[in-house]
């Protein structure tokens, strides 16, 4: 029964502050009922069971997101996260009876933290689904990524947990690691807050904008040069109210190849006449394609493909393999590309401080997906304009902070003016990369090792 009990309430937390609900505090103390079980004398079976219920269950809340999407929706539920989850109780209760406290206190956070990553690396759809993104409402804890990456988010909600646990199972031994393990979360939060507070560098005016009914062209005859000078005109009014910046979504107009100077040329006018930069996404029908083009004032443009494609749904397209490099600091990116820290970590090693990425999301996930870029601004230190398309407008500072946030959810215009920060550059995690994944998975290591070490002693002095 306490099995049942336990896995219901960690099902619970996990489905409230991992979705749409946003309920991110729940995220602290979601593994903490497992953990108690894996810290007592649960038979591993049944810890496993519960483990794997508990979190599957707890991931149903994509169901509500991507109800129209079937096969993705079935590769995020049912791919590698529950299978390894309860592998990370497991060793939960293994380093507890292998080497004690402060073993059991690391070996979930080390073992959750370094398959979390691999998961990242073996899924088509990057670091969707990960715990860490749960906090992106709560700032302060946020802060730590842009020293070691989104993955010290992971691991420090995974340690909190575990110290609780360890606390609720008592003992001396076990209240003094869960003491330590409390103590390095609050340096974290310490350092989160302490980072929050530091002054703002120079600002820059930025705008973004999306017209859904443009975004609706199921088919074009010709160079639709009609929707694009309607988009262009909003752009211009926005670039008149001192907007440097606009974005507009993903595929915000339809176009083939051989159409691109007559449908470009609305907005190319409005980027000369007001000195804004212009970032807009495009469906390109023949070939397919989708792209991303930057108008400059000077009178120049940039197109850039999409890499990382959302599949099977865009598996018409063919993904770009450059990085879409702006000068200035700047940079576009589209959508599914935030997904992947690796890819954004590279691009960010130019000196990015200002990011732009025309996007288009699912409706109900809109907040669920749009945090996964402000993610990438904080490990990059990078500020973030993004539209997307039956998602959100927002423009977001380098520390994860949104100064200006809108729904698109009509079919009339919608816009958003701010003046946004623009982001330090580079980090320390730009420069390092994956290190502590790295470091959370030779930590496992090295605990499974203590835990054999300790058991063979504990069997060699009971048979002497």
């Amino acid at each position: 029964m306490r099995e049942l009990i336990c896995a219901g309430l960690s099902a619970v937390l996990f489905y409230f502050s991992q979705g749409v609900a946003d309920a991110w505090l729940l995220t602290w103390i979601a593994p903490t009922p497992l953990l108690w079980l894996a810290f007592g004398n649960t038979p591993a079976w049944r810890l496993a069971l519960a483990s794997f219920v508990a979190y599957l269950a707890g991931q149903i809340y994509i169901l509500q997101c991507y109800d129209d999407a079937p096969p993705m929706v079935l590769a995020i539920i049912f791919g590698l996260r529950p299978i390894l989850f309860p592998f990370a109780i497991l060793f939960a209760r293994f380093g507890r009876r292998g080497c004690g406290a402060f073993c059991a206190l690391l070996a979930f956070p080390a073992c959750w933290t370094a398959a979390d990553y691999a998961v990242s690396l073996l899924s088509r759809h990057g670091t969707y689904g990960s715990i860490a993104y749960s906090e992106m409402s709560a700032p302060v804890v946020l802060q730590s990524a842009s020293l070691l990456g989104m993955y010290s988010v992971t691991f420090i909600l995974c340690l909190f947990a575990s110290a609780l646990a360890l606390a609720a199972r008592g003992g001396r031994t076990a209240f003094v690691a869960a003491g330590a393990g409390l103590a390095l979360c609050a340096v974290d939060i310490g350092f989160g807050t302490a980072r929050l507070l530091e002054p703002q560098s120079s600002v820059l005016r930025v705008a973004a904008l999306a017209e859904t009914r443009l975004a609706d062209q199921d088919d074009v005859l010709g160079p639709d040069v009609d929707a694009s000078s309607v988009l262009a005109s909003a752009v211009r009014d926005l670039g008149e109210r001192g907007a440097k910046l606009i974005v507009a979504p993903e595929e915000s107009l339809a176009t083939r190849r051989e159409w691109r100077q007559e449908v470009f040329a609305p907005l190319q006018v409005a980027s000369t006449q007001t000195g804004a930069r212009i970032v807009a996404g495009f469906h390109e029908r023949a070939p397919f394609g989708d792209i991303a083009t930057a108008f400059s004032p000077d009178g120049s443009s940039r197109v850039y493909a999409k890499r990382h494609l959302l599949l099977p749904i865009e598996a018409q397209f063919t993904p770009g393999i450059a990085p879409g490099i702006l000068g200035d600091g700047m940079a576009m990116e589209i959508c599914k590309d935030m997904d992947f820290p690796e890819t954004i970590r590279q691009d960010a090693r130019t000196g990015l401080n200002l990011v732009a990425v025309p996007a288009w999301d699912f409706g109900t996930d809109a907040w669920l997906h749009a945090r996964l870029a402000i993610m990438r601004g904080v490990e990059n230190g990078f500020a973030l304009v993004r539209a997307a398309n039956n998602g959100l407008l927002t423009a977001s500072d380098a520390h994860g902070r949104l100064i200006a946030s809108k729904a698109v959810d009509t079919d009339q215009l919608v816009w958003i003016l701010a003046d946004l920060p623009l982001g330090p550059g580079p980090t320390l995690y730009t420069h390092i990369g994956d290190v502590f994944p790295w470091t959370c998975l030779a930590l496992t290591f090295v605990l499974a090792a203590a835990g054999i070490i300790g058991r063979m002693s504990r069997s060699a002095n009971t048979k002497t």
